[in-house]
């Protein structure tokens, strides 16, 4: 039979073999591409996943919004009022809808001329600039800017003025794919505009961290002593604003100019979650992301965040954006595809390997069964006779197992009568010297009264009446026979219940608990609860046993049960039950 299971072993074992060889390669062959993110990265971009998938909730409340201030702007008639309620309506719409901002924009301009504010008509001219630059009308946003003296502008609209610049100079260089080396990140004239920008700008001024961080961008060093001021500001947001998209956004910049790449990516990840809070399909970020994410070969999260950045482009009409992601959508389905390809050709390789192992799998299983039709004549002989042998053995072990029972059952009762017969000894040992104890004490009463007697009467023979006297209204008398019952209570109490204090103890609060002064004398406290465990339970009866009032009786016990760790009604019942043994 041995050599039967060892030619069966022998497919078996080769199988196995080709399996453990194949297998662990055909696994990682399949397996998606390992991801080089640390777990703060990934944790950040399964949170911009969660918000993409719900990103149709916040563009609901966006519409809510903005339907609020429609209907707030229908029930103004004043232009004030009006204007305002317009420069909310482009706020909304200015990242979300380029053609409704620029409506809102120019009605915002109308109703500044009729309020004769030329200082909200070039803020207005500013935002008009803005929507020229983000849909690619960079022509219309130059000559625009160009019509606007900016040391005309107050210096909250000298700041606006820089940043729309700033970004008809990023959208230009995007557009035409323009670069700059090393020692600058933008233009001559950028640089001069925000170093101006700078010298004016407050940390009180919502554009502080973006401006400041573009400032920070003309060299390394800069980057460098920028990034704790931005990063304090930026870590408190909670990205749900497109001003926070737009300085965590700057301060990913400058962790890119000093050449962190993944504070890098944490940022852009970060300001595009709050581009998607904020419903802002002006995205900058999430383009960005896509094309970090492709370089890394994520291509599915890449795609993934491709299809939104497409989709919010055409709703937005940003024509510099729109070339810019086809183009990265080509490379990116062009490097799914290649990857789907070698996969293909993996799995083509992987496919006739597992038919190649199916096929010795089928060769030992029929080898088995070859082999199993020779064992079975075996086994049938061998099963006869061990069933005849099981019968026997199991006759022996239920003959085993009643023998085991018995001899337990005989050890039990063995063990029990020594018990009993030791327990019953030493009851009885304590019983004769408890007697002994009692005869003891009875006859020194009876011995001291004798003494007592023969003393009056000897001074009463002797006419010595007045010692007489003193000697009967003595207290001392008195005073020694009760010390000397409490001490001979005391001592025979606590043979018989040694550990009574201890006991007794456990029913009092921890800090109430009762310390003996000696250990073989009790206090009035523990002589009447002890009175109590001996089931004297009336006050009256322990005052007479005591030689005490009864008051003093009931004011100790009530003083007690006030110290009790249990319930009050029930301590009497715990006293009675201390020492005795559970059943």
């Amino acid at each position: 039979m041995n050599s039967m299971n060892r030619l069966t072993d022998i497919p078996l074992t080769l199988t196995f073999i080709l399996l453990a060889t194949f297998m662990p390669t055909f696994c990682l062959a399949n397996k998606s591409t390992p991801s080089l993110f640390t777990p703060e990265i990934k944790r950040e971009i399964t949170t911009l996943d969660s918000l993409l998938t719900h990103s149709h909730t916040f563009v609901e409340q966006k519409e809510e919004r903005i339907s609020a201030l429609r209907k707030k702007y229908n029930a103004n008639t004043d232009a004030a009022h009006r204007y305002w309620i317009v420069s909310d309506l482009y706020d909304e719409y200015c990242a979300y809808d380029s053609d409704s901002a620029m409506y809102y924009a120019d009605r915002a301009i109308n109703l500044a001329h009729q309020l004769n504010r030329r200082d909200l008509v070039d803020e207005m001219e500013l935002n008009k600039a803005y929507i020229y630059s983000a849909t690619g009308m960079l022509t219309e946003a130059e000559n625009l800017l160009a019509r606007i003296n900016p040391d005309s502008l107050s210096t909250r609209l000298a700041l606006q003025y820089c940043d729309r610049m700033l970004f008809l100079s990023t959208h230009r260089d995007q557009y035409l794919d323009r670069r700059y080396d090393n020692t600058r990140m933008y233009s001559m004239q950028m640089d001069s505009l925000l170093k101006n920008a700078r010298k004016s700008i407050t940390p009180d001024n919502p554009k502080f961290i973006w401006l400041m961080g573009w400032s920070s961008l003309s060299s390394k060093k800069e980057a460098a002593e920028a990034i704790p001021i931005v990063r304090n500001r930026v870590d408190s947001y909670d990205y749900s604003t497109r001003g926070n998209a737009m300085d965590a956004w700057v301060l990913a910049k400058l962790y890119e100019r000093i050449g962190d790449s993944e504070k890098y990516l944490k940022y852009l990840i970060l300001s595009a979650q709050a581009d998607v809070r904020s419903s802002n399909k002006e995205i900058a970020s999430l383009e960005e992301v896509v094309q970090l994410l492709y370089d890394l070969g994520d291509y599915e999260h890449a795609n993934f965040y491709l299809n939104y950045c497409i989709s919010w482009t055409k709703e937005y009409k940003s024509r510099v954006r729109t070339g810019r992601l086809a183009e990265l959508q080509r490379k990116t389905l062009g490097a799914i595809n290649e990857s789907i390809e070698h996969q293909t050709k993996l799995n083509r390789i992987y496919i006739y390997i597992l038919i190649f192992v199916l096929a010795i799998l089928i060769a030992s299983v029929l080898y088995i069964l070859r082999q199993n039709k020779k064992l079975k004549a075996s086994r049938i002989n061998l099963s006869e006779a061990n069933a005849a042998l099981s019968s026997k053995v199991d006759e022996l072990q239920s003959i085993r197992s009643q023998l085991h029972l018995a001899n337990e059952k005989l050890h039990e009762s063995y063990i029990t009568a020594h018990n009993t017969a030791r327990q019953l000894s030493e009851i009885n040992d304590s019983k004769e010297q408890y007697i002994a104890n009692i005869f003891t004490i009875c006859s020194n009463y009876i011995s001291s009264h004798e003494e007592f007697r023969a003393n009056i009467h000897k001074l009463l023979t002797a006419r010595k009446f007045e010692q007489a006297m003193q000697l009967v209204n003595s207290p001392e008398l008195s005073y020694e026979e009760i010390k000397q019952l409490y001490a001979n209570f005391d001592k025979i109490f606590l043979q018989l219940y040694p550990d009574f204090v201890a006991d007794f103890n456990t029913l009092l609060r921890e800090e109430e608990q009762i310390s003996l002064k000696k250990s073989d004398t009790l206090t009035t406290e523990l002589r009447i609860y002890a009175l109590v465990r001996l089931g004297l339970n009336d006050s009256v009866k322990i005052a007479r046993f005591l030689h005490c009032s009864v008051q003093t009786v009931y004011n100790t016990r009530q003083r007690t049960r006030n110290k009790a760790a249990i319930p009050r009604e029930e301590f009497a019942l715990r006293v009675r039950s201390l020492g005795k043994p559970t059943l």
